[in-house]
């Protein structure tokens, strides 16, 4: 074989392992039989024009790239476009790792941020599939998904597994056992039934499990779950309770209210 059909040849093998392709699943997506593929590879026939675009198209190169190869310089790589169907043999997930990666290069984003974005992915998916639980025109006869939100950020904040977190409830005071990890899912999903939502023991797992406030996870709970918000004094020592949406206004007046009921120090 000659040196430049071997350039293309280890080329071509490099990417087509990189796109999960056996060697006949790239000609069938180039469209032309194995043996003009074999013939290529073995360099008794060269690549016509229209043969090597149909290659490059099924490799995912950038024009020109089966003619670089040849003449020893670096294949192109297409970026993914994130609306076109995997490529044959491509697995779902594949397909996404390529696409986050040829992203990542093109923005400059580095392997230690990528944490994080992922994190923030998580999130957004829990919160649309908990959007689509619900249903665009159905809404659930709680609150917003204060709880829900709050127990799934500190989770993928602190790298947990919702296995590891209904371990660390089982570690929680006064527990007799860990919160099942079903349940964990529905909670952070949105999606409870009645007759599942958290009662305070399972709160204090939470909140124990997850190093949060007891007192901002059972607020968050009345929110979701009761529809219910506290409104704090400015000195932060009492609490009203209100059943729906609190305005600005109806804030201030509560405030002024605790302000004037509140105990007064002894002397």
């Amino acid at each position: 074989m000659s040196d430049p059909h071997k350039r293309l040849d280890d080329a071509m093998n490099q990417r087509r392992l990189e796109l999960g392709l056996q060697w006949r699943d790239l000609a069938a997506a180039a469209g032309i039989s194995y043996e003009a593929l074999r013939a290529i590879r073995r360099g008794t026939s060269r690549p016509a024009d229209l043969t090597a675009r149909k290659l490059e198209e099924a490799l995912r190169w950038e024009p020109g790239s089966v003619r670089a190869a040849l003449a020893g310089r670096a294949p192109a790589v297409r970026e993914p476009d994130p609306d076109s169907p995997p490529a044959p043999g491509l697995s779902p997930g594949e397909a996404l790792r390529h696409v986050i990666s040829a992203s990542a290069e093109r923005l400059g984003v580095g392997a230690d941020d990528l944490e994080s974005i992922f994190q923030a992915v998580r999130r957004d998916l829990a919160q649309a599939e908990a959007a689509r639980q619900a249903g665009p025109d159905d809404t659930p006869p709680y609150g917003t998904p204060d709880l829900s939100v709050m127990v799934l950020e500190a989770r993928l904040a602190a790298g947990l597994t919702l296995e590891a977190v209904a371990e660390l409830t089982a570690e929680a005071p006064g527990a007799a056992a860990g919160l099942d990890v079903g349940w964990l899912g529905r909670l952070e999903r949105a999606a409870l039934s009645p007759d599942e939502f958290p009662e305070y023991p399972q709160l204090d797992a939470l909140a124990y499990a997850l190093h949060l406030d007891p007192a901002r996870v059972q607020e968050a709970a009345g929110v979701q779950y009761m529809n219910v918000r506290s409104v704090w004094s400015g000195d932060g020592q009492s609490r009203a309770v209100g059943v729906g949406p609190v305005s600005d206004e109806d804030r201030q007046k509560l405030e002024n209210l605790m302000q004037m009921y509140r105990r007064t120090p002894k002397k």
